[in-house]
Order: C-alpha cells, then sequence, then structure tokens
C-alpha cells in the first residue's frame, strides 16, 4: 500500500486501467457517463504522461466513453424516457448533437413528444422532470427552426409561467429558459445557455 501512495502515476494508472475494464460489465458504462468520468479522461490526457500503457487506457477510456454517450444519446431512448414521464438529466438531454440530429424526429405522430413534455408540466410534481421537460421545451425551441412557433401553437407558455413561482430554483430557471426563448427566439436567446 505505501508504494501505492508514494507513486500518484501508478495510482492513476491503476484507476484507469480499472475502469476501462469495468466499461464494458452491466451498466458501468452509462454510471461512469452520468458522474462525467469522460471530462475527468480528457483532463487527464492533457497532462504529460510518459506512461505508455496509460495513454492507451486513456485513449481506450475516452472512445468507450463517447460509444456509451451515443447508446444514452439515442431517440429511441429519449422517447421512451419521455413516454414514462420520469424525465432526469440524462446525456442526451443536454448534449447539442443529440438535438440537431433528432430535432426533425419530434415532429413524428402530430408532435407526440412534445404534447407528452406539456402532459407532463401539468401533472408531474417532481421537480427534477419539471425542470427537465421544461429545459427539453427550451431546446426545441432554440433547435428546430420553427420551434417557437410550434410550441407556442401547442399552448406551453401558459403551462411553463406557473412553472417561474416553483419552490425549487432548477425548476424555476429551466422554466425562465423556455419562457425567455419562446418570446426572444433562438437568435437573440442564445446566450442564455446554461
Amino acid at each position: 500500500m505505501l508504494i501505492l501512495y508514494n507513486n500518484p502515476i501508478l495510482v492513476v494508472r491503476v484507476v484507469i486501467l480499472t475502469l476501462r475494464n469495468l466499461l464494458s460489465k452491466g451498466t458501468y458504462g452509462a454510471q461512469m457517463v452520468d458522474v462525467g468520468v469522460l471530462q475527468i479522461v480528457q483532463n487527464l490526457k492533457g497532462q504529460a504522461w510518459s506512461d505508455e500503457d496509460l495513454l492507451d487506457a486513456l485513449n481506450q477510456l475516452e472512445e468507450g466513453l463517447k460509444d456509451n454517450i451515443k447508446k444514452l444519446s439515442s431517440y429511441d431512448k429519449y422517447k421512451q424516457e419521455v413516454l414514462l414521464g420520469n424525465l432526469d438529466w440524462s446525456p442526451m438531454h443536454k448534449d447539442p448533437l443529440f438535438w440537431k440530429e433528432n430535432i426533425n424526429n419530434f415532429e413524428e405522430n402530430g408532435f407526440q413528444i412534445l404534447r407528452v413534455l406539456m402532459t407532463i408540466l401539468d401533472t408531474s410534481s417532481d421537480a427534477r422532470t419539471l425542470a427537465v421537460a421544461c429545459y427539453d421545451l427550451s431546446q426545441f425551441i432554440q433547435c428546430h427552426p420553427a420551434g417557437r412557433i410550434i410550441v407556442a401553437d401547442l399552448k406551453a407558455k401558459e403551462r411553463v409561467m406557473k412553472l417561474l413561482n416553483h419552490e425549487t430554483a432548477e425548476v424555476t430557471k429551466n422554466a425562465l429558459l423556455c419562457i425567455q426563448r419562446l418570446f426572444l427566439g433562438a437568435k437573440y436567446a442564445s446566450f442564455l445557455q446554461a
């Protein structure tokens, strides 16, 4: 144990190799994505390491985490999460690439997913679910060419306005972001990105 304590490079190597080996086991890859391991790996890659095995492990771990993000960011998973009505800050919500690649999918079935998000705003009592729903609406407004008009036609303004006085700051913040994008449009509200 004293050898590990006196050699920080060895500690980093052991941790990175362990994470790399766990990446494909069960749900460890998704959990690593959720807690931000990718950012840590990218920061570690920016340091000057002389250990080639460590550099290889960092590269493999980074690629594996990016693959996990792609899997976690699919529109089908997003749709399933929305239809279940229990939203959380999974990677797809904050991933700009997910919104760019999938924005046209929201048009399916007469904007069914947007309508479900509206129902969630009316019926959910979970603060995180409400915050994510508001954020997703604001992302739709920002990414879809007619997002502002579509969301306004679905009568989102009234629903979101009610949440501006919510007791949870996370809900209030995301409701405000949604309202600002609804009123200002994506072009003028881009500086409001959280």
